[in-house]
């Protein structure tokens, strides 16, 4: 026998086929804090030896006031410094504080990927693939290692790279190089985004050089309170530096070309640099004389998520971790191309190869060498899509298309 359903069931379904989206992007983000939260308690060797000591020197100096002298050996930003700072003023437990900032632009970092998206597909409100990029950013499982286990910051740079993109796409430009400053301000690694703003300059053509003042003025007004409360500037700058000289090693933990080399950082840092930038110019030559390739929406993704991936494979001192904006660009690469699935599955994976060696000593799963070959041919797959225009499995930009509201 049939039964109908009451007046409670067809309130509880309106509101649930109504909202649907809501419910899933409420569901999907607990999910993911709860996933998060289960790392809660892990303990790294960089929270004990840099993280938790740089937090205790600021706290004993007064807080802010602390970041005028120190904290000794501290190679990380004042903007990192100013968070640190700030949680000496908070309770609980610095291994929980130091975890949740970086938790929180995680969680920034997914809904820009989503607006990404959105706005390179042209989707509706209430499609339901924006949102699936929003739980693709905080479901892979370096995304949530680097935050919840490691304790790690790169969350937060790559949130304000991710910015940038964003901004870019709109054709904000002003916005995304304060994005962009501001993510420099918090790490060196966003440089590797850096060629990508020059070569959107002289291949478009649509804003002014003038632009860039942006970047170090962004930089200067973030040094700017502790540069007031008697931080010299020479220290400010020369934290860039030292990050370059820290580990004197061809790489760490991480399967690019150096793991065919001997460790012979003194002999191979200099070629590997100007390797670097000869394989980028040749690489964005061909791209300034194309004319069928236009930097904009889903180009403007591939030649990001590109660009990245050739520094970390030929630049020297690589950790497993420089990876990590490209890991959260390649979530954006996974929606527009749909013919190319591989190619992200491959990123999250080399980057999750080095993760599970430093964080549970276990590993790594595949040798680094056959990791580096496989690395190398998704650049050169990802060169070839994007030099002879590979046909991009995404609508056009803005689509309107009726009746398809769950997918447009």
């Amino acid at each position: 026998m049939k039964t109908k359903n009451t007046k409670i069931d067809r309130m509880i379904l309106y509101f649930f086929n109504n909202n649907i989206n809501i419910i899933y992007f409420i569901i999907i983000s607990l999910l993911a804090l709860f996933i998060r939260n289960e790392f809660r308690g892990w303990v790294t060797q960089d929270y004990q030896k840099f993280l938790l000591p740089w937090s205790e020197y600021l706290e004993s100096n007064g807080g802010f006031a602390g970041i005028a002298s120190g904290p000794p050996n501290a190679n990380y930003p004042v903007a990192y410094l100013y968070i640190l700072a700030f949680l000496t003023y908070l309770p609980a437990s610095y291994l929980a504080k130091i975890k949740v900032v970086s938790v929180f632009f995680d969680f920034v970092s997914a809904v820009f990927v989503m607006l990404t998206v959105r706005e390179l597909g042209g989707y509706r409100k209430r499609s339901i693939i924006p949102l699936l990029a929003y739980a693709t950013a905080l479901l892979i499982p370096t995304s949530i290692l680097n935050s919840a286990a490691w304790g790690q910051c790169d969350s937060i740079y790559t949130c304000f790279l991710l910015i940038t993109l964003y901004f870019l796409i709109k054709e904000k430009y002003p916005l995304a190089l304060i994005g962009f400053g501001i993510a420099f301000s918090f790490k060196l690694q966003a440089i590797f985004f850096l060629p990508v703003l020059l070569l959107l300059y002289f291949k478009n053509k649509n804003f002014s050089l003038l632009h860039f003042l942006f970047i170090p003025a962004t930089f200067f007004l973030i040094s700017l309170p502790a540069i007031i409360i008697g931080k010299p500037i020479d220290e400010i700058l020369n934290i860039y530096i030292n990050q370059m000289q820290t580990h004197q090693m061809t790489v760490l933990n991480f399967p690019n070309m150096y793991n065919f080399l001997p460790d012979l950082y003194r002999q191979f840092a200099v070629p590997g640099i100007l390797l670097t930038l000869a394989i980028l110019i040749s690489l964005y030559s061909v791209i300034l004389k194309s004319t069928h390739i236009i930097l904009q929406d889903s180009s403007l993704i591939e030649v990001s998520l590109l660009t990245v991936m050739i520094c970390v494979y030929t630049l020297p001192s690589m950790h497993e971790r420089y990876l990590f904006s490209g890991d959260m660009i390649a979530v954006i690469y996974t929606f527009i191309r749909k013919d190319r699935p591989y190619v992200p599955l491959s990123i999250w994976f080399i980057s999750l190869n080095g993760y599970i060696l430093y964080l549970f000593k276990f590993g790594p799963l595949i040798d680094y060498r056959i990791l580096a070959i496989v690395y190398f041919a998704i650049i050169v797959v990802m060169a070839r899509d994007l030099i002879y225009n590979v046909h991009r499995n995404i609508l056009p930009r803005k689509t309107k298309i009726s009746n398809m509201y769950l997918f447009r």
